[in-house]
């Protein structure tokens, strides 16, 4: 584990040393946690924006106070998860583009793959059970997830547990990429 903790550190101090990739990683946590806020509001916000005459100010407006639903429209698991995820996501997919920006794609492929499938099951995951039910439910009508969703013991953030981990687990691959590139055998052999 120690050496996992040290691998993250190292890969984070790499990535993160640049402004850009903080930036980077800190707009696309902004991006999904607006997003998973905004979700169960969609339909009101597409009104007010694009139906709406309201000034922009007001409309502005009613997309920051729908940012209050965090509070109240998830519980407490919830949230905090839904928070994890939106700054794992960002951090993975800075992570993610920084091993492409080096060129270690080959080496790091298998580990892109699992990072790139843990941010998507961030989606999943993200928000609160009624909106996890409507993105499960696009995907697979016919087994009934939304109703499924109340049988579990958390109510559906089980989903946002399993991504967390995920994400975690992916930023642990992607930091061991980082932190310890591959060396070709060949480089080290003695010439002679």
């Amino acid at each position: 584990m120690r050496r996992h903790l040290r691998n993250l550190r190292s890969a984070l101090g790499q990535v993160f040393a640049h402004p850009s990739y903080i930036a980077f990683a800190g707009a696309l946590a902004i991006v999904a946690f607006l997003l998973a806020v905004w979700l169960p509001n969609l339909g009101l916000l597409g009104d007010v924006f694009f139906e709406s005459g309201a000034p922009l100010a007001a409309k502005l407006g009613i997309a920051l106070s729908l940012l209050g639903g965090i509070g109240t429209n998830f519980s407490p698991l919830t949230a905090g998860s839904t928070i994890a995820i939106a700054v794992l996501f960002g951090i993975s997919a800075a992570m993610i583009v920084y091993l492409l920006k080096q060129r270690r794609v080959a080496a790091a492929g298998q580990n892109i793959a699992i990072g790139s499938g843990a941010m998507a099951s961030g989606v999943v995951g993200i928000g609160c059970a009624a909106c996890g039910s409507l993105i499960l439910g696009g995907v697979v009508p016919f087994l009934g997830t939304a109703g499924v969703l109340v049988l579990l013991p958390l109510e559906g953030a089980e989903f946002g547990i399993l991504s967390v981990a995920l994400l975690v687990v992916s930023l642990l691959l992607i930091s061991k990429t980082i932190a310890e590139p591959a060396v070709c055998p060949l480089a080290r052999a003695p010439n002679g």
